[in-house]
């Protein structure tokens, strides 16, 4: 973790976790301590020094009998690179060409060496490379009866928000006949209360039994409680992959 002091100059934190999604992050004294940095807590203050004895950070304790500390966390950037071994040094110039197009390259143009592969990969031609699938425009599997897959999404907040104070929708999709169900609910934690509402309804009217309910990873859906729900009355419950776009329904 790299932070600027006062003074404008830069120091890190290493060997530590540190979660930027968490609204207070928690160091370890006792983690610190273990990877040589000097820990001193003396009058209501607290040094941080790190091995070669200079002080990281300085904090007085609060109330609360915590130590806060108030960094301004700072992003390494790196401002020079060096090529010392020649083939890579050609790849780079003339953008990431492959070595063997550089070796025929080599016996064409006058002052340039004879380059031979290096023998390892380029990490830049390998990132380049890289790509995902697109998400297909149709889904591969439709369900063949009512209630045999049944998707759904929590949408919200929404403003401004009913007059009932409702600012979240539950959308519900039977993937057989396409029939969709709105409910409009006040909080997220509302969620899972209709979607029990809804199997009862649905199956009352249907005949049909809820086996399958897919959703995305929201909070709302992956507590405890909802998962002892769905498995007590034998529905599986899928789940979207992580940073994927909804399916297609």
């Amino acid at each position: 973790m790299l932070f600027r002091c006062k003074n404008g100059e830069h120091h890190a934190l290493s060997k530590v976790y540190y979660i930027p999604e968490l609204r207070s992050s928690i160091v370890s004294l006792g983690q610190l301590d273990e990877h040589g940095a000097e820990v001193l807590i003396r009058d209501d203050v607290l040094q941080i020094r790190d091995q070669d004895g200079r002080l990281l950070a300085k904090v007085q304790r609060s109330r609360n009998r915590l130590y806060l500390l108030e960094l301004k966390i700072e992003q390494p950037v790196c401002l020079a690179a060096a090529c010392t071994e020649e083939p890579w040094l050609w790849h780079d110039r003339f953008g990431h060409l492959n070595f063997d197009a550089l070796g025929r390259l080599g016996k064409m143009v006058t002052g340039m060496p004879s380059i031979k592969h290096a023998g390892e990969p380029c990490d830049s031609c390998l990132a380049g490379k890289q790509r995902r699938l697109p998400l297909p425009k149709t889904a591969k599997y439709h369900a063949a009866e009512w209630l045999e897959l049944v998707h759904g999404d929590l949408c919200g907040p929404i403003t401004p928000e009913t007059h009932g104070g409702r600012r979240y929708f539950l959308l519900i999709v039977d993937d057989n006949s396409r029939h969709m169900w709105v409910r409009l609910l006040t909080s997220k934690d509302e969620a899972a209360g209709a979607i029990k509402a809804f199997k009862e309804h649905a199956e009352a009217a249907s005949g049909k039994q809820l086996r399958v309910l897919h959703t995305d990873r929201g909070g709302e859906f992956t507590t405890r409680e909802f998962v002892v729900y769905c498995a007590a009355e034998g529905i599986g419950h899928h789940l979207t992959a992580p940073y994927r776009s909804r399916v297609v329904w």
